[in-house]
């Protein structure tokens, strides 16, 4: 339950060896590579040329050549992003998975060599490459068979036409036009055209916004037909538009069918959906590999790598690079020094039911590799302050049940289980501290050992209670921190007088309130004063100057501060007690229904008003109960700032690499 040790790494190794080293290390998931270009003792030497960048080289499947450092990262990314762009096209195809089946399927698993096989690599861009053609014909058909069939609506209109517009400039004697004229309220130009005495009028047909017509007049007249706002018809097809409409129908059909058939093909591409997941991970897992090679450095025949690794996981290494190269490398650790603690990358190591409340500590910042983890401290506070919030028997059982189902009947990933079980802990919490208020889904049980309406005091001096005691808490860690680091003056002016004196305070109120107890009072004032005083003391005796007894008084102005954290904890008491009177009120606005009503709609109704109540009360409990651990108990000790540890490794957003059964095998 600690931070866990890390030391540094130094490896030696023959150039032709790189990319199964960058392998092993990538499947074994131990190593975080550091930039050796921004370590001292390497910039002299990388400065002067002595020793360079390892190149980077990939080879372009599509053009069938190599390519070399930043060109092959890009190849590698736009590859990445024709996958991700060609698993979006085809997903719209694919029947749509409900959540619940969503989080219930496994993720799919493959082991080392599985993964980067050639043929696999090859197989998933051809089906990349032929999923895309059809994707693409599929919205060519589209294309034709929108404008065909807007052709056809516009031939339909037509269909009783006779004669073809460019027949009819074949006429000696007569001029003709096929045309349309806008259909107006009191058909205007219509009428004008009938009364015209030099033309003849056929129509072709009639709706609402036109009329279709063959118009026909004495060649030798003369007839302005812009003034009816006359529009010829442009019809260029060999055919009269009723045989046209057939054979364009037939040509709809056949499109129709092929459509179809590419919609059922795409429709079952389940399989070419999982062959380009794969895909993508094992190309973001490729460029991982070979972005990492910026970090390393060379000579002409060998590489040189660093980097950072759990003490317990050295050997573990040794023997897989033992079964990788035999004995054509070098390998070694070395301890962390107080020189690299800013430096080194943080990995928590927790019991697996204090593990989850990594969340809040990660929420906060990490710890610094000098510091202590705080997560298996602030366990059992957030578990406390959480239940005291939402309290209640009902809706903890029913988040333990629900988080409980979660865990056991969904596939979840690492994140998300990780919170599941983070609130399936809590849950117990919201339970046992609703069993002591007596609370059931806002219904009062027969008994409880602290109730809600009548004894409001006595939980607002539980809640200052578990205020006092986080704090010491809080002011004891940080005592412990202070010695570790060898500033004993500092622990004591800011840990450990501050227990002696908030102690001190406790003992005189108990003293002054207590029959029989009234000694304490003067044990208290004195271990008070006593230590107040000794604050100036170390101050000075620390600064060797009067400045250090101004430094001193300003530390003993911090005493609001502490009388302000006390006040905080309050929350503790009023957070509960709300969530619990919100409960009641609902059940009362039920409970004041009609029995028919109140045993139908009122059920719903019941249901909807808690589960708000539960998202009110759990919501305030996860934020208010961060507040109180980040600033009155973080705030007596822990400054955190270090950095996640990061080992190069395989990209796992679609599939699982099975690491164990490959390290068997090599």
């Amino acid at each position: 339950m600690a931070i866990s040790q890390m030391k540094k790494l130094a490896m030696v190794f023959e150039k032709d060896y790189l990319d199964l080293v960058l392998k092993t290390l990538q499947q074994s998931q131990l190593v975080e590579v550091r930039d050796m270009k921004q370590l001292k003792h390497w910039q002299d030497a990388f400065n002067k040329g002595n020793v360079k960048l390892p190149q980077i080289v990939q080879y372009d499947l599509t053009h069938q050549k190599p390519l070399l450092d930043d060109e092959a990262l890009q190849y590698l990314l736009q590859s990445q992003q024709e996958l991700e762009n060609g698993l979006a096209s085809l997903s719209a195809f694919l029947p749509p998975i409900g959540k619940l089946t969503a989080l219930r399927q496994k993720t799919p698993s493959l082991s080392f060599k599985q993964f980067e096989e050639s043929h696999r690599q090859q197989a998933a861009q051809t089906a990349l490459k032929m999923m895309s053609q059809k994707i693409e014909r599929l919205e060519q058909l589209q294309n034709k068979i929108d404008q065909l069939t807007e052709y056809c609506q516009e031939l339909e209109k037509w269909r009783s036409l006779t004669v073809l517009p460019q027949d009819l400039a074949q006429f000696h004697f007569l001029s003709a036009r096929v045309g349309t004229i806008p259909s107006t309220a009191n058909d205007h130009f219509y009428h004008q055209l009938k009364q015209h005495k030099g033309l003849f009028i056929e129509e072709v047909y009639h709706t609402e916004f036109e009329y279709g017509l063959v118009l026909f007049w004495q060649a030798q007249d003369t007839i302005h037909l812009q003034k009816y706002q006359f529009k010829p018809l442009l019809y260029k097809e060999q055919l009269l538009p009723s045989e046209q409409l057939r054979i364009n129908k037939e040509l709809l059909t056949n499109w129709l069918a092929e459509k179809d058939s590419l919609l059922k093909e795409l429709r079952q591409s389940q399989k070419i959906l999982a062959q380009l997941q794969v895909e993508i991970d094992y190309v973001l897992s490729q460029y991982q590999r070979q972005q990492t090679k910026k970090q390393l450095l060379g000579t002409r025949h060998l590489i040189a790598l660093e980097g950072w690794i759990e003490a317990d996981s050295v050997n573990q290494l040794k023997g897989l690079m033992t079964k990788t190269l035999g004995d054509m490398f070098y390998l070694d650790s070395y301890d962390v020094t107080p020189d690299d603690w800013e430096d080194v990358p943080i990995k928590l190591r927790n019991h697996r039911y204090i593990a989850p409340f990594e969340l809040v500590t990660e929420m906060y910042a990490l710890p610094k590799y000098q510091e202590k983890d705080p997560t298996p401290f602030l366990a059992p506070l957030y578990l406390t302050f959480f239940g005291m919030m939402v309290a209640d028997l009902g809706y903890g059982l029913l988040l333990y049940a629900v988080t409980l189902a979660a865990l056991v009947f969904f596939n979840l990933q690492k994140t998300s289980k990780r919170l599941v079980t983070f609130f399936n802990i809590l849950a117990i919490s919201v339970a046992i501290w609703g069993l002591i208020y007596g609370s059931f889904f806002g219904f009062d049980l027969p008994v409880a050992l602290l109730s809600t309406k009548t004894d409001v005091i006595t939980i607002l001096v539980v809640s200052l209670l578990f205020g006092f005691v986080t704090l010491i808490f809080g002011l004891l860690l940080g005592a412990w921190q202070q010695v570790r680091m060898k500033a004993y003056a500092t622990a004591y002016t800011s840990s450990l007088a501050w227990t002696f004196i908030l102690l001190g305070l406790l003992l005189f109120i108990l003293g002054k309130n207590v029959s029989g107890l009234a000694y304490l009072s003067v044990i208290g004032k004195w271990l008070a004063l006593g230590n107040a005083f000794g604050i100036l003391v170390v101050s000075l005796l620390k600064s060797k100057s009067l400045l250090g007894l101004g430094s001193g008084l300003y530390n003993l102005y911090g005493i609001s501060s502490y009388l302000s954290d006390l006040v905080s904890f309050t929350r503790l008491m009023a957070l509960g007690l709300s969530g619990a009177s919100i409960g009641a009120a609902f059940n009362m606005i039920v409970g004041i229904f009609p029995p028919v009503t109140r045993f139908t709609v009122g059920i719903f109704i019941f249901i909807l008003l808690h589960a708000i109540n539960i998202f009110l009360s759990m919501l305030s409990g996860y934020v208010h109960g961060a507040r109180l651990i980040f600033v009155e108990f973080f705030g007596k000790f822990y400054e955190g700032g270090g950095k996640a540890f990061n080992p190069l490794k395989l990209a796992d957003n679609y599939v699982n690499v099975n690491e164990e059964t490959d390290l068997e095998d090599n």
